[in-house]
């Protein structure tokens, strides 16, 4: 055994050993994340959320998207990984042991990064437990009460809102402004619902500089556990931003799956006190529980869009508009499958149809205000 680690001593170097031994450790813990639901509670709130804190800190002084640059810079990263290789390989064991153990290193900070930032959001304690909601069965008079309180809300909240000469609604905010009004209202609710366990820091919006191409993927927005950063496309009208930036602002807090995020985003949007991010809120929403709505009962969807005014309105029907030179591509078809893959991975069995299971959190918090 000595001599095996003498060799071993010889072959890999210190740092790739230390780093293999906290891979150990990393995965014992996550054994235990992913088997006991309140270790998942404890580790999400007392060690992910310092460290998706410090993370957000350490890259919210670069101006842009990190992990954008990062993901563009992908085919420089390979072409000097394989010339090292190459190079390691004409050296001796020695330098390719040096070389490989490397890759493994960078491999290895990946999974311990998701570990102790984010993955332990997937299996926590469900937020409709925490709040105290009832996600049974919905039926299609019940969607129709929650699309027609969210139509209340829209028409009334779009009284103060602006829109373009196109009828586009528009955010008047910058994105840092929009940043602190979110960091706002998430205080609001950290402090209505105690057990949601969440922190609360505040970190910059980093916008995607190939926002027009990113759109062909359908992804408005992307948390990057790695870098910490909330990044946002900015191609979508300003409605979807605003509540995608709060979608983001819920997986930085260590809610990782996707009806979560969006139910959680859609609570601090409803809870601020700007007109516009509860207009964004409610419309994003009311898109969900309209598409459930029809699938149920047409005759109460024609019913409830009926009442809907005419300013949003306008604002869907220009969002379909612009999406539809996005809508059908292969970007999104690949994009789709992988992410369903990776929620499917890490135990939301639905994968990306979780995205539409909004609508089930959001009758249930409907149904507790009429209590």
């Amino acid at each position: 055994m000595r001599k095996f680690l003498h060799k071993a001593r010889e072959y890999v170097p210190i740092g790739a050993m230390i780093m293999i031994v906290f891979t150990v450790i990393t995965l014992v813990l996550h054994i235990l994340i992913v088997n006991i639901q309140e270790f998942a509670d404890f580790f999400n709130y007392y060690l992910g959320s310092p460290a998706r804190a410090f993370m957000a800190y350490l890259t919210g002084w670069i101006p842009f998207s990190l992990a954008e640059a990062l993901i563009l810079s992908i085919p420089i990263w390979f072409t000097v990984l394989i010339l090292l290789g190459v190079r390691s390989a004409k050296r001796g064991k020695k330098k390719m042991c040096a070389y490989l153990s490397f890759v493994l290193c960078v491999l290895l900070f990946v999974l311990n990064s998701f570990v102790w930032t984010f993955g332990s959001g997937f299996h926590m304690t469900p937020v409709e437990e925490k709040l105290g909601l009832d996600r049974e069965k919905i039926s299609a008079q019940e969607l129709y009460d929650t699309a027609i309180w969210i139509i209340d809300n829209i028409n009334e909240s779009s009284e103060d809102v602006v829109y373009d000469v196109n009828g586009s609604s528009v955010l008047t905010d910058s994105y840092d402004e929009l940043s602190d009004k979110l960091y706002d209202a998430y205080d609001t609710v950290i402090d209505k619902y105690e057990n949601l366990k969440m922190n609360n820091f505040r970190s910059k919006l980093k916008p995607i500089i190939l926002s027009e191409p990113f759109t062909y993927t359908h992804i408005s927005g992307v948390y990057s556990f790695m870098t910490g950063e909330s990044n946002i496309n900015v191609n979508y009208p300003d409605y979807i931003i605003a509540s995608t930036s709060a979608h983001e602002f819920a997986h930085q807090r260590g809610i990782a799956k996707e009806d979560e995020a969006s139910f959680i985003a859609f609570l601090v949007c409803i809870n601020s006190d700007d007109s516009f991010i509860r207009y964004s809120g409610y419309l994003d929403v009311y898109q969900s529980v309209m598409k459930a709505l029809k699938s149920a009962d047409k005759d109460l969807y024609k019913e409830a869009h009926s009442r809907l005014c005419s300013s949003a309105k306008k604002d869907l029907s220009n969002y379909s508009k612009m999406f539809d030179k996005y809508r059908y591509s292969t970007a999104s078809e690949v994009s789709g499958s992988i992410n369903d893959s990776y929620l499917q991975a890490n135990g939301q069995k639905e994968g990306t149809k979780a995205y539409d299971m909004v609508t089930d959190l959001t009758v249930a918090y409907y149904k507790t205000l009429n209590k």
